[in-house]
């Protein structure tokens, strides 16, 4: 029995996840650049366009100071993304 268009159909779903988990690196190197806490790829959710960060309240505060920053640096840095927000 012949299993590679099961094989080719899971790879696709390999390459997302890889590149999903480039992007929450980038992303949460980004912010730890711009802002004094040290942010975890486990507290970056990305939905569409939107960066949702899971975290206190004063660290979100202080990354909406610097939001339009961040936001500059992550779509130089990851151009083939448009992300427009983060929360």
């Amino acid at each position: 029995m012949d299993y590679n268009h099961i094989t080719s159909f899971l790879d696709k779903f390999k390459k997302i996840i890889s590149l999903s988990q480039r992007h929450n690196s980038v992303i949460a190197e980004m912010i730890t650049k711009h802002i004094s806490f040290q942010i975890k790829e486990e507290m970056i959710k990305i939905k569409g366009s939107i960066i949702t960060l899971e975290g206190s309240p004063m660290l979100k505060s202080e990354v909406l100071m610097h939001k339009s920053r961040i936001l500059s640096d992550i779509s130089s840095l990851i151009p083939e993304r448009k992300f427009t927000d983060i929360r």
